[in-house]
């Protein structure tokens, strides 16, 4: 059988409609990336042969240069959506050192796609057919025309076919001509291949000064603590930089490569700790910062000449971040930087290989990034990028006149270059498919970087009775994103936040996830809308999303239209939530130069201070009594008069990144618990302060997404994330 784009056709009882990147088995319905769906035509047009993994990625990565990993996580995806076992498949099989093969044929549909009902048809629920096509009232269908006419009728639609033939000639020839140029172009002197492959997420690679060692963060899958380890190349051996408890971040070499620094996070507080590499194996902590945060970002650097460390901090009462240099010898700090007031400040330096720079970032807000540079003797700080998008990672050429980067610029995250003298950042041949984190060697031939996947959906909750059975229902799935959940009042739908339209935005689906539409269509903002969350009265969704370098709230009615911005202003404001009544906002915000929760009316106004410190996801009791909050980086859950009046910390848990996973309802606080080694859901009574666990989860959740309670308060929402796992990969040639 031809597949190709517009060919829908059967894999036994699933429904495979390329055009509109669909797999469909009754009410079911997955939507796929198109290079998922890519893959799966390769599969399909040769079935129940081997197709190598090297003519998977020609055909489909046609003129970049991709690793394994990207193809492995296409295959991962399908089997997912098929429940296909790759223990036992009945419809993708691995054949070893060979490639990939499909077990069944594909079957046309006896209808033509054409007719199949399209997901973007207006009027139509996703998963339902529409009525059979007629002819419009006053339209002449074929078989109505005279004999003459249809001969006309005919003969000019033959002169059109061959018009519209020798066009599509044409633009094939042009399209074969930019392809053969792009290949013909491309460095086929790259060689990529995969640095490590344990089990789990490694990230943060850091180069030894001779090039021929990594250290990377090691966060293995049974979400323990993550660790710091050294590899050396060509080698499979790992080396464990510390015995220590603690979780590390941020790996840094000294240039005579004897030591590493990084930062650490323990019960005993934030650390930048040296580790030596000698015999000693010697772990000593020399600074302890203010209030670092975005750890993992990569927030260290070590100077070329062993002096000076460079890091992120907070000083005293300022709230925005700042780049700080520490004398290694001294340990005496100076401020390189000072961000605008309102900004989240500025995050992730790295030396230049030189020593004269810094390359940092400048967030108004985590999702709104620039690259920026500044003399390391301190001065003004130089734009260097223009986008406003998020960036993952930053490294130096090693002639110190660019910059490597990841970035969403194009969507995805991929790895850019760009001058340091405004250039426009060009799109590296590497690094195609959510790339991040990359790290150039010293002799600037090797490119290290990160790449990773995973599974994102919505789970439905069902506690059986008085004991803590559960039942687990995937509701919707996909490697796009799918989180943040936030039930109608009646538990017939729940709106989330999604990239599967490309973009993040928001969605509504129906509680059993069998119809599914897009709600908000803001594109071209900065970052797309998210946190969404559903009035008491049911004719509301809040959101938060980024226009014009901050983040503000909106409002969008639940059945669709145009979104109404309810707050303004050069600050940033997040994760809004409904009072009980409905009739206020609580929001968390930047503005005052701190972040705080505020309030503001539901038809907007002037927002006032609702805590004196930090404070996120507010949410009132049902009576509207009690306000009760969480903090961003600080373990556990707050309570004050919703009137006003003094914050107390009643609860440790949540965990710290997890602010999302609590919910309040007339019977207590529903929590994400994580006080056992396996995580479960319980419920805290603020009268006995008695805690009851209700139900033992089978992983641990993404952090910060969250929980959503149904009305019968024994079943619930939550976000879930599965086969994850990022590698690093290490492409050689010049860069």
């Amino acid at each position: 059988m031809h597949i190709d784009r517009k060919s829908s056709f059967a894999l036994k009882d699933w429904i495979v409609e390329p055009e509109f990147n669909r797999l469909s088995r009754g009410k079911t319905i997955h939507r796929v990336e198109p290079k998922v769906m890519s893959v799966l035509l390769q599969l399909a047009g040769q079935a129940k042969c081997v197709v190598s993994k090297e003519e998977i990625l020609r055909a489909i990565w046609l003129d970049t240069f991709v690793g394994e990993d990207a193809l492995t996580r296409c295959i991962s995806v399908l089997r997912h959506i098929l429940k296909d076992d790759p223990h036992n498949p009945r419809f993708i099989k691995t054949v070893s050192k060979a490639g990939y093969c499909l077990l069944v044929t594909a079957r046309p549909l006896q209808r033509p796609a054409a007719d199949l009902p399209r997901p973007d048809s207006p009027g139509l629920p996703e998963g339902r057919e529409g009525p059979p096509a007629t002819a419009v009232a006053g339209e002449a269908t074929p078989a109505a025309l005279p004999k003459s006419q249809a001969a006309g009728e005919r003969r000019t639609g033959i002169r059109i076919a061959a018009s519209a033939l020798a066009l599509a000639l044409a633009i094939g020839l042009a399209i074969w001509a930019v392809h053969a140029t792009r290949v013909k172009s491309t460095p086929s002197a790259i060689r990529i291949f995969q640095f490590t492959t344990n089990a789990g997420e490694q990230s943060r690679p850091a180069w030894s000064p001779d090039g021929k060692r990594l250290a990377f963060v090691w966060a293995k899958e049974d979400g323990g603590s993550q660790k710091i380890y050294i590899k050396e190349l060509g080698s499979e051996t790992l080396l464990q930089l510390t015995g220590l408890s603690d979780y590390e971040y941020s790996p840094a070499w000294s240039p005579d490569g004897k030591q590493i620094a990084f930062l650490s996070l323990s019960e005993a507080g934030l650390g930048l700790c040296v580790a030596s590499l000698d015999d000693s194996h010697s772990v000593r902590k020399v600074y302890v910062p203010g209030e670092t945060k975005r750890w993992e970002d990569g927030a260290l650097s070590w100077s070329p000449d062993g002096k000076s460390l460079v890091l992120v901090d907070h000083i005293g009462a300022q709230a925005s971040s700042s780049i700080y240099l520490i004398d290694v010898e001294t340990l005496r700090t100076r401020a390189l930087t000072t961000p605008p007031p309102g900004w989240e400040g500025d995050i992730d330096p790295v030396f230049s290989p030189d020593g004269e720079k810094i390359v940092f970032l400048r967030a108004t807000e985590s999702w709104d990034t620039e690259l920026y540079w500044v003399s390391t003797a301190g001065g003004a700080v130089h734009q260097i990028t223009h986008d406003g998008k998020l960036i993952h990672g930053i490294a130096w050429s090693s002639d110190n006149r660019s910059i490597i980067f990841s970035s969403n610029r194009a969507s995805e995250d991929a790895l850019w270059k760009v001058s340091l003298k405004n250039g426009a950042p060009q799109r590296l041949p590497v690094g195609t498919e959510n790339a991040t984190q990359p790290a150039i060697s010293p002799n600037g031939n090797d490119l290290a970087f990160v790449q990773g996947s995973a599974i994102f959906g919505i789970q439905r909750i069902t506690v059986s009775g008085d004991s803590r059975e559960t039942k687990e229902t995937q509701i919707v799935s996909s490697s796009a994103q799918d989180s943040a959940p936030s039930l109608s009042p009646d538990g017939a739908q729940f709106a989330f936040q999604s990239w599967r339209s490309g973009s993040r935005q928001i969605w509504v689906s129906s509680i059993d996830g069998q119809s599914m539409r897009q709600l908000t269509r803001l594109d071209g903002v900065i970052s797309g809308p998210g946190s969404p969350s559903w009035s008491p009265q049911g004719g509301r969704i809040l959101f938060d999303a980024r226009i014009y370098g901050h983040a503000h709230i909106f409002a969008i009615s639940a059945t669709g239209g145009s979104a109404t911005q309810i707050t303004f202003g050069d600050v940033n404001d997040i994760v809004p939530r409904w009072s009980a009544d409905g009739r206020s906002i609580y929001f968390r915000s930047n503005r005052g130069g701190r972040w705080r929760l505020w309030k503001v009316p539901e038809s907007g106004g002037t927002p006032q201070p609702v805590t004196s410190d930090d404070g996120i996801a507010g949410q009132e009791s049902p009576d509207g009594k009690w306000l009760y909050f969480a903090r961003d980086d600080e373990n556990g859950l707050w309570r004050m008069p919703a009137a006003g009046g003094e914050a107390v910390h009643i609860l440790d848990q949540p965990m710290a990144c997890y602010w999302g996973y609590w919910a309040v309802s007339r019977s207590g606080v529903y929590f994400l618990d994580q006080r056992q080694s396996t995580p479960s859901i319980s419920i805290y009574d603020p009268v006995t302060q008695r805690i009851t666990g209700i139900a033992k989860l089978n992983r641990l959740p993404s952090a910060s997404a969250g929980l959503s309670l149904l009305p019968d308060g024994r079943d619930f929402l939550i976000s879930d994330k599965h086969d994850s796992g990022s590698h690093i990969f290490i492409a050689q040639g010049v860069f």
